[in-house]
């Protein structure tokens, strides 16, 4: 199933909320909503337009398996290989600067410019263009970068040397080495090469898909946020569109304080999830977490200051195996402990009468392992209740809390924002 559109969901999920009675921290729907059904509408919603049952069955999810796969592999490569790729970066640029430098003694020592030494920094330019490509594409893309600034110096030199005007191509020379010293340093790093917040292609595949009309895919990038942990490298950081520096003054951008999903909310967090954590065999444990990203405000008294958590998003809780075989298994271990009822797609904007390939459809799963936090997490034994599903070699779960799924409206949140709602 390929979706053709993305809808802001905003208003679907104030209505949603607006349709809703709390009661001790649990919504009910109004009355209509869910009892005031029918019994034949409630059995459209248990079948596919085929007429088949949406049964607890064990499909590929090939859709989301992709998405997810792509996710997975971008978050890998930021936990493992991003440092490393950044130094390959920082020693190609380190070598055009030291080449600038050994260009600019034979010119001073000789009182002589010839092209032959444009010619040599253009090379010297074009191979830390391509070393810096091999390390950090398709991640991040440096060669254009890289490649003019090269162009536009050497341009110059040349000029100068036919010239025969030594000072001019000294002059240049050190506007090279300015310009090259500057793209090396940490703080162009950070900005350009970014992994916290990372806002590079991962960013666009945890929001899969945009929108295509420009308006509300920028509405999509400024209004969610993402945390992103990846447990088996012990790697955590957030994935956001950053803030404009130039339009807003320091104290008018919001703050985050501490590591996002930390080890404690990440251990919080398997409890809850209780026999979906399935560890034997597992190559990769990712947490992803979507929430509503701050807003800046010119009322500084207004700004939000805080730590992650208390953004209160939505977790995806992803488990990677060896194959699709192993995740297989792992999957009828997790409803084989816990108890399932039925499945249903998890995006807000489908339904079970859409049809059978509307939307990915995921195992309603019940479980009694977690403490429940609606009398105290560490306390008393609760029943969480929540979702899991798999797609290709991943396991993925989410959705789970205290509240039984009829009970809840709208709790995707920005999730409804991510590649998991597919």
């Amino acid at each position: 199933m390929q979706r053709t559109r993305r809808r802001l969901l905003g208003a679907a999920f104030a209505a949603g909320v607006a349709g809703c009675v709390g009661t001790d921290g649990v919504e009910y729907p109004e009355e209509g909503a869910v009892e005031g059904r029918s019994e034949a509408e409630r059995a459209v919603e248990a079948v596919g337009d085929d007429g088949d049952a949406f049964e607890t069955d064990d499909r590929d999810n090939e859709e989301l398996a992709d998405a997810t796969r792509r996710v997975v592999d971008d978050a890998l490569w930021f936990a493992t290989e991003y440092e490393a790729a950044i130094a390959t970066y920082r020693d190609a640029i380190g070598d055009v600067v030291a080449d600038v430098d050994e260009v600019r003694d034979e010119v001073v020592d000789s009182a002589a410019a010839n092209v032959e030494f444009a010619e040599r920094l253009e090379a010297s330019g074009f191979d830390a263009a391509e070393r810096a490509a091999d390390a950090l594409e398709p991640h991040f893309r440096p060669r254009n970068r890289i490649e003019n600034r090269t162009e536009r110096h050497v341009e110059r030199l040349r000029t100068f040397a036919e010239r025969g005007d030594v000072d001019r191509f000294l002059e240049e020379i050190d506007r090279m080495r300015t310009g090259f010293s500057g793209i090396r340093t940490r703080p162009y790093i950070e900005d350009v090469f970014s992994r916290d917040p990372i806002h590079n292609r991962l960013l666009r595949r945890l929001l899969h898909p945009l929108p295509d009309d420009a308006d509300e895919r920028r509405v999509v990038y400024e209004s969610t946020l993402v945390e992103v942990g990846v447990a088996s490298e012990g790697f955590t950081t957030l994935a956001k569109r950053p803030y404009d520096d130039d339009a807003y003054d320091r104290a008018e951008i919001p703050r985050l304080y501490g590591d996002p999903i930390d080890s404690d909310r990440q251990t919080e967090i398997r409890a809850r999830f209780g026999p979906v954590v399935r560890p034997d065999d597992r190559t990769a444990e990712l947490f992803f977490v979507f929430a509503t990203r701050p807003q800046p405000n010119d009322d500084p008294e207004e700004v939000f200051v805080g730590w992650p958590h208390d953004l209160n998003g939505t977790v995806v809780y992803v488990q990677r195996y060896p194959d699709v075989d192993t995740a297989r298994d792992r999957l009828n271990a997790v409803t084989t402990a816990g108890s399932t009822e039925d499945a249903e797609p998890i995006d807000p904007e489908t339904s079970t009468v859409d049809g059978r390939d509307a939307a990915t459809h995921w195992h309603r799963l019940l479980h009694h392992e977690a403490r429940g936090e609606r009398y105290g997490f560490d306390d008393h034994a609760g029943v969480q209740y929540g979702y899991v599903t798999r797609a290709g070699e991943f396991l993925l779960a989410t959705g789970f809390s205290g509240d039984a799924w009829e009970e809840r409206l709208g709790w995707q949140g920005k999730l409804a924002n991510g590649w998991a709602i597919v």
